[in-house]
């Protein structure tokens, strides 16, 4: 084998072993995302290797909630790959000043062409290019450069050059003092000295010759232009001047200015370009902060994610050409799983002891207490780890102080510290050989906890109706039983909710009147139990979800009398149809006749409305399990429960009609379009 392909084969297996290292390293530190990080590494894996293969820069999007681990990932793996000295990180959500994209691009156009660059552009979403609901284009964008940085990775810049101003200034000058007389010979000055030094700011001698360049402009000459004249010695410039007419002079100063203010053309081909960013658009659920429902649900709703979901949600904030230029690899980050959060927690916990008994030689046991009541305290499932991080500093870190102070104040002498919690206190047992010779506790405070209390008042019952409402016309209409119920939770705008996942991923005709009776149930649960005139204002965001969902359903997707497209007059949709009243009349006939269903379900089901209120009156939830018991107990008719949407409905109704088309006669031409939504049954409705 020749050396230089032997060189080759050394570099590539010291790269394969950093980007091995720098894999499992990644999975260590960073809980809950193994498979993204895989994806990360697969994907850069081919710049890593061969950056002089290619032509244009390499492009891979991170997209997901905020805390998951986006941008600290790439951080981290920039360390582990030692690529410190050539990342440059871009935050896009500033606009302007110092911290800008225009003005940190200075740093990045710094680096030699052609060579490798990582380049972060974070908060991607913030330099949206189209915007309203009509998607105009937005004026002035800051951030403009950025896409021809992503599409050929070679971009012109305009940077700020050391005395090119003063350079035309002066220029200036010297063309109104030719004007004025002065007389030049051999680069010299020959006439009206005074007046010449007098206005370009100079002194000298008597009698000594006095330049019409003065010295002090030649490194200036040579730093704007010097490459292009092949001049790089003040010597050569001084050799140029002196046989130039003054006019000539002119001429060459005014082509040094030019060359000055021409941008020069960086090349960033060679680039690895991360696109970082949060899509609200996308991840739905985003802007529920709620700490009461389940991660796992979060997290099944955000694997279904997909690139054709990611690629919809940039059409909201950029224009099709410049989606395109971001390329296929999206990589799509799921919210945290139940799992991944205690995981987080352990780690923290564990890392955080090894400090303290680095720094005390005492060993630290944190009990499980601990890790529950910071998951519970901690925990929002849209905002990601950082929630944890404040919490574990409010229940545990603010505390440490005060235990071990008591070691020094009692003088004792102890080797391990067990710490729990334990009726809003957090204990600490003081041991020396697993025998305790010292306790010492402290009161916590406990923020979520105290919210999550019951408080068997009236607003609590109120809450439990209007959620049993609700419960009761998604297990009987929808034969889905509720993931969860809330008569009480953490969410300011909430007192309680129904957490209702329908297994299938489609909305068909026969669904939208049972969909909005459940949508109106807790509304008409409360008129049913306690009367009309004792209606509370509670259900103001149902009503609006229930007319929006069949505005848009009967507006949009042609669920109405004809299947048309309609709008307000608007400028630009000259293209749909502006007859709106009567799919107006429409609409409130269907929430009439929802309504009417709600009533009609909930008092045929009287017994499970109130056994689920009752039971919510009195605490704060009801989970899966209990909820199915009761329905069981209580429902006057017996119900094929929907758990999965794998087996329904028109897959295998689409198959039995070929099968029995291919089976009759050929001049059949009708079809048998009846389709049941239960398994075991030929029911054709949602009854």
């Amino acid at each position: 084998m020749d050396a230089k392909f032997l060189e080759i084969k050394d570099d590539f297996l010291r790269k394969h072993a950093v980007l091995d290292q720098a894999r499992s390293t990644l999975k260590q530190e960073f809980v809950g995302i193994d498979e993204i990080i895989d994806e990360i590494i697969d994907n850069l894996s081919s710049w890593y290797f061969f950056p002089e293969l290619q032509e244009r820069p390499a492009i891979i999007n991170l997209w997901g909630l905020t805390g998951v681990g986006k941008t600290s990932v790439i951080n981290r793996l920039v360390e582990l790959i030692n690529y410190q000295d050539i990342y440059y990180k871009f935050d896009l959500g500033n606009k302007e000043g110092s911290f800008s994209f225009q003005e940190s691009l200075e740093e990045l156009c710094e680096n030699k062409d052609s060579s490798p660059v990582i380049i972060a552009l974070d908060e991607f979403q913030h330099s949206r290019t189209i915007s309203g609901p009509f998607k105009e284009e937005i004026k002035n964008d800051k951030n403009r450069m950025i896409w021809e940085l992503i599409d050929s990775g070679k971009i012109q810049h305009f940077e700020w050059k050391h005395g090119l101003w003063s350079l035309q200034d002066f220029t200036t000058k010297l063309s109104h003092l030719l004007k004025a007389g002065i007389k030049v010979e051999n680069g010299f000055v020959m006439n009206k000295i005074e007046l010449f030094c007098n206005e370009i700011g100079i002194t000298v001698n008597e009698n000594e010759k006095v330049r019409f360049i003065p010295e002090n402009k030649y490194i200036t000459i040579i730093e704007l232009a010097g490459e292009q004249f092949d001049i790089h010695l003040e010597k050569d410039i001084e050799n140029l001047l002196l046989k130039l007419t003054a006019d000539e002079t002119i001429k060459f100063l005014k082509q040094v200015i030019k060359i000055g203010k021409t941008p020069s053309f960086k090349n960033f081909t060679k680039a690895l370009i991360f696109v970082i960013g949060n899509l609200d658009e996308a991840y739905t659920m985003s802007n529920n902060f709620s700490a009461d429902i389940d991660a796992d649900d979060f997290n099944k709703i955000s694997q279904k994610i997909t690139v054709p979901c990611i690629k919809m949600a940039l059409q909201e904030r950029f224009r099709n050409e410049q989606i395109a230029r971001l390329g296929n690899i999206h990589i799509i980050y799921p919210a945290f799983s139940k799992n991944s959060y205690q995981k987080i927690i352990e780690q923290e916990l564990v890392n955080y002891a090894k400090d303290l008994k680095a720094r005390f030689k005492l060993n630290i046991v944190f009990d499980k207490s601990i890790h529950k009541l910071i998951y519970k305290e901690g925990v929002y499932p849209t905002q990601g780890v950082r929630p944890i991080f404040t919490s574990m500093h409010q229940i545990l870190k603010s505390k440490i102080s005060y235990f071990y102070s008591a070691i020094f104040l009692n003088n004792l002498t102890v080797d391990s510290l067990h710490f729990s919690i334990q009726d809003k206190k957090m204990t600490c047992d003081f041991l020396k050989d697993n025998e305790s010779v010292y306790y010492l506790d402290t009161t916590i405070s406990t923020t979520l906890e105290d919210v999550r209390k019951n408080k068997q008042d009236d607003l609590q019952a109120i809450t439990a109706v209007h959620e049993s409402g609700h419960a009761v016309l998604s297990i009987v209409l929808l034969k889905v039983i509720p993931n969860i119920i809330y008569s009480i939770t953490t969410d300011a705008d909430s007192q309680g909710f129904v957490l209702s996942s329908i297994p299938w991923d489609y909305i068909s005709r026969k669904e939208l009147i049972p969909r909005v009776a459940m949508m109106l149930g807790g509304y008409v649960a409360e008129e049913l139990i306690f009367g009309k005139e004792n209606l509370t204002a509670g259900a103001s965001s149902d009503i609006e979800k229930a007319t929006y969902f069949l505005s848009n359903m009967y507006k949009n997707n042609g669920m109405g009398r004809a299947p048309i497209t309609y709008e307000i007059p608007e400028r630009k949709n000259n293209n749909t149809y502006h007859q709106i009243k009567n799919i107006e009349k429409d609409i409130k006939a269907a929430i009439s006749e929802a309504k009417k269903l709600a009533v009609n379900t909930l008092i045929n089901e009287q017994k499970l409305l109130l056994s689920l209120s009752n039971h919510l009156s009195d605490k704060r939830k009801l989970k899966k399990e209990e909820i199915e018991n009761i329905a069981k107990k209580m429902l006057t008719k017996n119900i094929d429960f929907i758990e999965k949407g794998d087996h329904l409905f028109y897959r295998n109704h689409l198959k039995t009609q070929f099968k029995n088309i291919v089976a009759s006669q050929p001049n059949i031409r009708s079809f048998e379009n009846t389709i049941s939504l239960n398994k075991n049954s030929t029911d054709s409705e949602i009854s």
